[in-house]
């Protein structure tokens, strides 16, 4: 027997032996928080799950990171896909529509640590937070690897975010966004 077919042996023997773990997992999370057909990868972060509101057939990628803090709200629509290493903070709101494909260690946020003045003396991680306002993406929104979408921005229906961008302010529907900070790059 080949190197190659054993390795592929020793794998599918694998999967079948983790299949329905991952199945009751899936299933588990599902009832948790009152949705269907929800896929949670592997070592996810949930922190105040009670703010937290997942649609119909939602992707949580490998280390996803679900952060409600305090009384802050995340809301997750249909069919919506994160890929590994998402972090999603929200100390007031943060909505993501449906059909939303979001790419690899991503960061979307409604507020800023506070810096500079009184601050300086303070350690980082107890410094208060700044709100601009809520964050929100609009249905159909892609958004590459590496994209960071900062507090108070609104993004259109359709909007395509190229990967490595820094998102600072709103986008209306059907553009493509890229650059640090994001800037219009084309109409589609």
């Amino acid at each position: 027997m080949s190197r190659l077919s054993s390795e592929r042996s020793l794998l599918l023997t694998l999967k079948a032996l983790f299949f329905p773990y991952n199945k009751l997992r899936n299933k588990y999370y599902s009832y948790a928080f009152s949705t269907q057909s929800l896929i949670v990868g592997k070592n996810i972060s949930i922190v105040g799950s009670k703010n937290i509101k997942l649609g119909r057939h939602v992707i949580l990628g490998n280390q996803t990171w679900l952060d409600a803090i305090g009384t802050g709200s995340i809301i997750i629509g249909n069919d919506v896909s994160l890929s590994q290493n998402v972090h999603i903070a929200a100390a007031e709101s943060v909505t993501i529509e449906d059909g939303c494909l979001i790419g690899s260690d991503v960061l979307i946020s409604d507020h800023d640590h506070s810096f500079g003045g009184d601050s300086a003396m303070i350690l980082p991680k107890h410094r208060p937070l700044t709100i601009r306002d809520a964050t929100k993406l609009g249905k159909n929104c892609w958004l590459g690897d590496n994209v960071k979408i900062l507090s108070g921005v609104t993004l259109g229906n359709n909007v395509v975010v190229a990967a490595n961008s820094v998102v600072t302010r709103s986008f209306p529907d059907n553009v493509v966004i890229g650059g640090i900070p994001a800037k219009v790059l084309k109409n589609i």
